[in-house]
């Protein structure tokens, strides 16, 4: 992992695996945000669909992000392990993980660093900020919303609520890692954990501010069971909590 940050620099990594037809869109919500600093690390963990065909073309549109990075892995190895390997090649001062098949909305990131900013004022152990988001279908249109919890580090013992995009201080996240390849299920309940018990906190924004797209091929599963319920007349604001798997193997 890299000891050397720049400061005010955030650095986003997606890993991603055959979200090729997902990818493009999600690469150009980071060009869209207002705030810089950016820079951008893309890994791609062994995908065998057009994923680096798309994001070697989505990189070429113009944007006005420091630097981007594009880490190819051999073989498939899990999204921890795109984690890890995406972390040494950053250098910023706050990180994003975002994973390939969602969109940050446009000044998601300058509105979470403002509130990171001003919450670190009054505690230097707030580490992240989070929030609420949209659920997308697989097109990109809106079919609900999703509502994650209060932060609360005894209730992450026993449940996921904490969502893959936040803001988050680089130095809570590299003391983490690097991160139990071995999970495969859970991933960001794993990652989140991990900050907690080393003393961070975090604080949560009960506004939707990225889009979170359901699909049938979401790691946590989530996506079917969204999809179900809403065929089922189940729509409406959905608690995240509910949907999330824990870390597992």
């Amino acid at each position: 992992m890299t000891l050397i940050t720049s400061p005010g620099l955030v650095s986003v990594i997606i890993p991603n695996h055959n979200y090729g037809r997902f990818i493009g869109e999600t690469i150009a919500s980071v060009f869209r945000q207002d705030y810089s600093p950016i820079e951008l690390v893309i890994v791609d963990d062994g995908s065998t669909d057009h994923s680096l065909e798309t994001i070697r073309e989505a990189i070429k549109r113009p944007n006005s992000l420091s630097r981007i990075e594009v880490v190819e892995m051999p073989s498939n190895a899990g999204k921890l392990a795109a984690m890890n390997a995406g972390m040494k090649y950053c250098v910023g001062e706050y990180a994003v993980i975002l994973d390939a098949d969602d969109l940050i909305n446009d000044g998601y990131i300058s509105r979470c660093i403002a509130e990171l900013t001003k919450a670190r004022e009054k505690d230097r152990h707030i580490g992240f900020v989070y929030t609420n988001c949209l659920l997308i279908g697989d097109d990109g249109t809106e079919i609900g919303q999703g509502k994650s919890t209060d932060f609360d580090p005894e209730l992450i013992k026993r449940f996921s609520f904490i969502p893959e995009p936040a803001v988050t201080l680089m130095a809570a996240l590299e003391e983490a890692g690097p991160f139990d390849e071995t999970i495969r299920k859970g991933t960001k309940h794993h990652k989140w954990c991990r900050i907690i018990d080393n003393g961070w906190g975090g604080i949560h924004l009960s506004e939707p501010l990225f889009s979170y797209r359901m699909h049938d091929k979401n790691l946590s599963g989530i996506g079917n069971r969204v999809i179900d319920e809403i065929g089922g007349g189940h729509t409406g604001e959905r608690l995240l909590s509910g949907y999330w798997p824990t870390q597992t193997r």
